[in-house]
């Protein structure tokens, strides 16, 4: 099993007595080639990680299905092993870069630019909205909160775009608690 110019997967030679791969084997192969190719371009060392290791749980996918030893060619290394019938076990991890410390500073830089970034596009949307169709900005803001909410909620683990998650979610509660106290007042 390689990856060839193009994202394509080539699966070397087909012996005589080789089933035809099911379309759900297809269809992964075809996403790994493709998850390949973004990923060699400009890809980090948790991405380059995550593609060798499904590379290999595929090509033991691929091994299991033939019936037969099946030879994977690393995209990012170009070495090449054989993956073994049955070796659909956990595959161990490779010991990748220790994360350093956390970028206290910077984040929360960061967080508090997108914060107030948000909220006053937040404020002057809301009151741009209420000038034109009164108190329909709250169902139209709250429907905005709660459409990004999953998006934010995703983004918390992830290393830089926490900082940005954070800050435009304090950024929305900021302009309701301002909006809704220009209400009061």
């Amino acid at each position: 099993m390689e990856l060839v110019a193009g994202g394509r997967v080539v699966l070397g030679e087909r012996q005589p007595g080789d089933p035809a791969l099911p379309r759900d084997l297809q269809e992964a192969l075809r996403e790994w080639a493709a998850f390949a190719v973004s990923v060699t371009r400009s890809g980090g060392p948790r991405e380059l990680e995550l593609l060798q290791r499904r590379g290999r749980q595929l090509a033991s996918r691929v091994a299991d299905h033939l019936g037969r030893s099946v030879e994977f060619t690393d995209p990012i290394t170009g070495e090449v092993e054989w993956i073994q019938v049955g070796s659909t076990g956990p595959i161990p991890r490779t010991s990748g870069e220790p994360t350093g410390p956390t970028p206290w500073a910077t984040g929360l830089a960061v967080s508090a630019f997108c914060a107030v970034l948000i909220a006053f596009a937040d404020i002057a949307l809301s009151r741009a909205f209420a000038e034109a169709f009164g108190l329909l900005w709250v169902p139209a803001n709250l429907l905005v909160g709660l459409g990004l909410a999953p998006s934010l909620y995703l983004l918390r683990a992830t290393p830089f775009w926490r900082w940005p998650s954070m800050g435009a979610a304090a950024g929305l509660v900021a302009a309701w608690l301002v909006l809704l106290l220009g209400l009061l007042g």
